[in-house]
């Protein structure tokens, strides 16, 4: 296990006040604290891992006394891997055959999630081991799928397209829309800077998107002057990095980081209201 973000201001935290955001999937653990009133980002930490299991998770909890505190809010995004997007109507009875289609782990737990505003519903497992742990060391956390998270927090499309991008260390996920029509959300694994511009063309190519005239919202682990942004900026021209609207005086890092950490706080802010 890594700890590869370690963020953390001068003043004290009064957690009571704050809100918990934690990001959990096969490969990473985030988590950020903050504070709603002004709008402030008051702590951050990434850990990376190659294999998750409850060991690890006990690790960074025991390293992290400030999780056990109370907080005004917690939420928790999930993200492992297999999900599928239904209309909201044909949501209903027993979905488990979509596992068999994706090959996900049938001993896996099933969640059925409504993406709100968007008529969509969002079908997906996590490791039951995994979920125990979380409801038993969070057990006021509400969960939401990191696709749901992008769904949700995606406004004013262009009638051109929007691809929005978040990129992480060997995967990136991809939300799609043309004007308010959701036309893709996914994730894809990528080795090589290549094989995310394939992708990109790919979806271009099967969803009459034009590479001139959609835009290109990027976020994640990406530097402007890093082989992958500058292999995507060869074959798109509205590109832009989305940045986190927190603020942010502790981290000294580039704002559009650490933007989808930001959207779950938005998402449950949204929940709240």
């Amino acid at each position: 296990m890594q700890e590869q973000f370690n963020i953390l201001g001068t003043e004290e935290i009064y957690t009571e006040s704050c809100c918990l955001a934690i990001q959990l999937n096969n490969g990473s653990f985030s988590f950020c604290i903050y504070e709603p009133e002004e709008n402030r980002l008051l702590q951050l930490k990434r850990y990376r891992f190659d294999n998750l299991t409850t060991d690890t998770l006990d690790t960074i909890l025991a390293q992290n006394a400030i999780l056990e505190k109370p907080f005004h809010k917690i939420i928790t995004s999930l993200d492992f891997g297999f999900n599928a997007l239904l209309p909201e109507a044909m949501s209903k009875g027993d979905l488990t055959f979509l596992m068999y289609l994706e090959h996900a782990d049938q001993q896996d737990h099933v969640i059925t999630e409504l993406i709100e505003g968007r008529g969509i519903t969002n079908v997906y497992t996590t490791p039951p081991s995994i979920l125990t742990w979380m409801v038993h060391n969070f057990p006021s956390s509400d969960y939401l799928h990191a696709l749901s998270v992008a769904i949700g927090t995606v406004n004013n499309t262009p009638e051109e397209g929007l691809l929005r991008l978040y990129i992480s260390e060997k995967s990136f996920d991809v939300v799609v829309f043309k004007g308010a029509s959701l036309l893709l959300a996914k994730k894809y694994t990528y080795t090589v800077p290549e094989d995310v511009v394939f992708y990109l063309l790919k979806i271009c190519e099967i969803y009459g998107l034009s590479q001139e005239k959609a835009e290109l919202q990027i976020s994640g682990l990406i530097d402007e002057d890093s082989a992958l942004y500058k292999t995507i900026y060869d074959y798109f021209l509205l590109i832009s990095l989305k940045q986190a609207t927190w603020n942010d005086v502790i981290s000294g890092l580039p704002a559009h980081y650490f933007t989808s950490l930001n959207e779950l706080i938005l998402c449950g802010s949204l929940q709240e209201a």
